[in-house]
């Protein structure tokens, strides 16, 4: 089969280009392996597939976070050797910067791959101020794609949207339970249900809260059926997280608490008291946005947040979020032409 002249590595759903050229998803070409020497394999193999296919293809949108070891980004550097290069769009999570050595390593990485990229999409307006500023490169191939929910309508309505009793929280990326648990131990009187792998082993959990790990389909009916969804976020990153799991509830039409400050991207979705609750992270906080949710005084208020939730995110659908990281790319390409 000749080679498509529209790959992407990226996990979505990409309409074709202006031209009629449809894309080519090479995302189920590397499936995630079990084993360390089973992963390294799949990222060498993913490393070398992309470096050919930039020897053939005109666009390539590529995984920022492919891997442990950024096989996408990495290919990147060697395209700098070919004669004819391909339109390059980096997209997704982006990073987060860690420790010194590690930091310094990816800045370095990035600023050896830039000169073959067009175009960085990053995922809430935070990131697009300091991006370019963090991995050294120029502000005006920064493009901001804000996130969408990821609920179907048939997922939305499979059921009764309930309230039985507890408060539900999940997922993995960037979560600071720690503060979560905290505030649970502040309310012995009120039930928490957390989905995560983060808490395995953990020999502190307080009686009122139960740890579980659930398939999507379970994970949709705990955020139906609770009180209010909570995404606890770690702070001071310097990349946005969560999205999914709090426009997903906004989408339900629950109250959604996600903590805001030191956070980036929250605001970009989320007015305080308007279509959610953004507390400032810390246990009292918590506790006083889950109790004033409680107050039968304030059920009024209450139920506006969540039809402004419902209203609101119809703003953040998925057909938004890829027609806008295909205006990126039609951009990078008109750009790449001159």
């Amino acid at each position: 089969m000749p080679t498509p002249k529209y790959i992407h590595t990226v996990d979505l759903d990409l309409p074709p280009l202006k031209s009629g050229i449809p894309p080519y998803s090479a995302f189920s070409e590397f499936p995630k392996a079990e084993t360390f020497f089973g992963e390294l394999i799949v990222e060498i193999r993913r490393f070398w597939k992309v470096l050919n296919w930039a020897r053939e293809c005109d666009v390539l949108v590529l995984d920022s976070v492919s891997g442990s070891f950024h096989p996408d980004l990495l290919a990147c550097i060697f395209i700098r050797l070919l004669h004819k290069k391909p339109v390059i769009v980096l997209a997704d999570d982006m990073w987060n910067k860690s420790n010194f050595f590690k930091y310094n390593f990816q800045k370095l990485i990035v600023r050896l791959a830039d000169p073959v990229i067009q175009r960085y999409a990053v995922h809430s307006i935070g990131e697009g101020e300091i991006f370019a500023k963090l991995w050294g490169i120029d502000q005006k191939k920064v493009r901001v794609n804000l996130y969408c929910f990821t609920f179907t309508d048939a997922e939305v309505n499979a059921g009764p949207i309930l309230s039985n009793g507890y408060i539900f929280s999940g997922g993995n990326p960037a979560r600071d339970y720690d503060s979560l648990l905290e505030a649970a131990r502040k309310l012995p009187h009120r039930k928490f249900i957390i989905s995560t792998r983060l808490l395995d082993g953990r020999k502190d959990i307080p009686t009122n809260v139960q740890i579980v790990k659930v398939s999507h389909t379970e994970f949709i009916r705990l955020m139906r059926e609770a009180d209010m969804v909570i995404t606890p976020l770690v702070s001071g990153n310097t990349k946005s997280s969560g999205q999914q799991t709090y426009l997903n509830a906004m989408r339900l039409g629950k109250i959604s608490i996600v903590n805001a400050k030191n956070v980036l991207g929250v605001t970009d979705y989320i007015q305080n008291y308007v279509n959610g609750i953004t507390p400032d992270g810390t246990p009292e906080g918590y506790c006083e946005a889950i109790e004033w949710v409680y107050n039968p005084t304030n059920q009024e208020a209450v139920e506006k947040i969540k039809q402004k939730a419902q209203e609101s995110v119809m703003e953040f659908t998925s057909e938004r979020h890829l027609q806008r990281m295909a205006s990126i790319v039609e951009e990078a390409i008109e750009e790449a032409k001159k």
